[in-house]
């Protein structure tokens, strides 16, 4: 417990999951949230119920709502109970003590803690990429490469992934950090919006679909930090080492309905969307633009259930580059990410419909993922 609590108070800065929950507000409408619930405090430990967190109503975990409202953890057999936490640090020191099983939201705190010596494991995917650059309309074709960064003022927010995986990028192109680019860490992706409006920095990142909030109110995505560093991890559905061992078999049973949801998004637009918007309390065209995206609006978040290890533990190696975690601690990412749950999910469906195509290309993305 002493190291627990030594590790949430070097966590202070970690303020919210890939956007805070004020963020989650602004562009989602979402509800109030003071942490782990009292229900949580009693978790249910009967077999087949899993307790899984949920931010607000951020419409990232999009197959989980699906998997939800279509029914299908309780065709698969499993129990899921969502639980509000107001923060990643709340939730994932929730799920290390065992008051919830699954933190679906975030790649940032997973790899912070583990860094730190606790024992939790990535044992899926949410979101990968999902990062905006934003910028006013006039500098929209302004940052094409490295050099673009050069002498500009940049705002950011801690827990967003974007701006470390560009932080390395730049560095690994000759760029000093602090010297040749600033990046000025702001308390909201609201507050980096009017940053950015006001000329108080130059560009800012975002996620979440925020890039459609700001596109919305005059300013431009510059581009998204995917295309120049393609797949790296954002969301991810973390564990801890003791539910994988004890509920591994409820886990297979909610990532195989995860994956039907995730189906549902690709096949059945007007139902993923109908689910979105009830879930989110979002009307059609934010949900559309956001999950799928529009002429007008490029989506930056690209869903998948895949955990994703090769690129997980690149990012954890990126974040002790730049300085967001000790580049001397003795734990690594490799020892945190289990691949079992994911691909027995995928192995069951493809035993269970061997003509869908979708299941074979998830197995072959699987195999170059994860090596």
């Amino acid at each position: 417990m002493k190291k627990l609590l030594a590790i949430m108070l070097a966590a202070v800065f970690l303020m919210t999951g890939c956007q805070s929950t004020g963020d989650t507000s602004d562009a989602q409408g979402g509800e109030s949230t003071t942490g782990v619930t009292a229900e949580t405090e009693s978790a249910d430990a009967s077999t087949g119920t899993l307790k899984v967190a949920r931010l607000g109503t951020d419409i990232k975990i999009a197959p989980l709502i699906i998997a939800d409202s279509q029914g299908y953890y309780e065709e698969e057999g499993v129990k899921v109970e969502f639980e509000a936490v107001n923060s990643l640090p709340d939730g994932l020191t929730a799920v290390s003590e065992g008051k919830l099983d699954v933190l679906p939201f975030g790649v940032i705190p997973s790899a912070t803690y583990v860094a730190q010596g606790v024992d939790v494991v990535v044992i899926g995917g949410t979101i990968s990429e999902g990062s905006e650059c934003i910028t006013t309309e006039e500098n929209k074709d302004a940052f094409t490469d490295a050099e673009s960064f050069r002498g500009k003022k940049v705002g950011c927010f801690r827990m967003e992934t974007g701006h470390m995986v560009i932080k390395n990028y730049l560095m690994e192109a000759g760029l000093e950090l602090d010297k040749d680019v600033e990046f000025v860490y702001l308390e909201s992706q609201a507050a980096i919006m009017e940053a950015v409006k006001k000329g108080e920095v130059d560009c800012g990142f975002v996620n979440s679909g925020y890039g459609y909030v700001c596109q919305q109110s005059g300013l431009a995505v510059a581009f998204r930090p995917g295309e120049w560093v393609a797949n790296f991890p954002c969301c991810r559905q973390t564990t801890s080492r003791e539910a994988l061992d004890s509920k591994k078999s409820d886990l297979v049973k909610y990532m195989i309905a995860n994956l039907r949801g995730y189906e549902t998004i690709l096949n059945d637009k007007d139902t993923a969307i109908a689910d979105l918007v009830a879930y989110s309390g979002q009307d059609e065209a934010y949900v559309e633009n956001v999950i799928y995206g529009t002429d007008d609006y490029t989506a930056a978040m690209t869903i998948s259930m895949d955990p994703c290890k090769t690129a997980v533990c690149d990012f954890y190696e990126s974040m002790k580059a730049i300085g967001d975690i000790d580049a001397s601690t003795t734990y690594t990412m490799e020892d945190h990410v289990s691949t079992e749950v994911y691909e027995e999910a995928l192995n069951t469906l493809i035993e269970r419909e061997p003509d869908n195509e979708l299941w074979t290309q998830l197995m072959e993305s699987f195999k170059e993922n994860n090596e």
